[in-house]
């Protein structure tokens, strides 16, 4: 009953496999033939004259690509302007690190750091040991901590309290 719609169905369907099997799938993935790997590809630049006229009985439009005209410079007196002072890359600023805790056991001091913006990540680090891909442990002695940034010469001082022994 349904067979001749069976039929039907497979033969278009193996007819758009045949037709269709010497194209690439997706289109645009082969390189026009015009174009070597090797040559640099021109980009030319399209200049625009500035429009000032318009036609009688017709509104002005303005059009946004052109350039707008420069009004005429007045006599005025004259004073030399400093050139622009360059700008100096800033490093990026030091993070709030907070120093959660410390610890001595068999190995020495360990201190525990976390900062604001990520919550659950804490460092737990001693000294001369790297953190957050940019900062380094340079010294920690009870109560002085000092980390240095890596990348620049930033380098920030906590005080981490004494060293509190306990005696018996």
């Amino acid at each position: 009953m349904n067979s001749p719609i069976f039929v039907l169905g497979a033969g278009a369907l193996a007819l758009v496999f045949m037709v269709g099997s010497g194209r690439p799938v997706v289109a645009g993935t082969e390189a026009p033939a015009s174009m070597d790997g090797g040559s640099a590809v021109q980009i030319r630049v399209l200049q625009r004259s500035v429009r000032s006229a318009s036609t009688p009985g017709s509104t002005s439009v303005r059009d946004p690509f052109a350039s707008e005209p420069t009004a005429p410079h007045m006599a005025t007196d004259f004073q030399p302007t400093s050139p622009p002072v360059p700008v100096q890359a800033s490093a990026p600023a030091f993070p709030d690190f907070r120093v959660l805790g410390k610890q001595q056991d068999d190995e020495g001091w360990a201190v525990f750091i976390g900062e604001p913006g990520k919550l659950g990540q804490v460092w737990v680090v001693r000294q001369g040991e790297s953190f957050n891909d940019r900062f380094l442990v340079s010294k920690l002695a009870p109560p002085v901590l000092v980390i240095k940034s890596t990348r620049g010469r930033q380098s920030r001082t906590f005080d981490i309290g004494k060293d509190e022994d306990i005696e018996e």
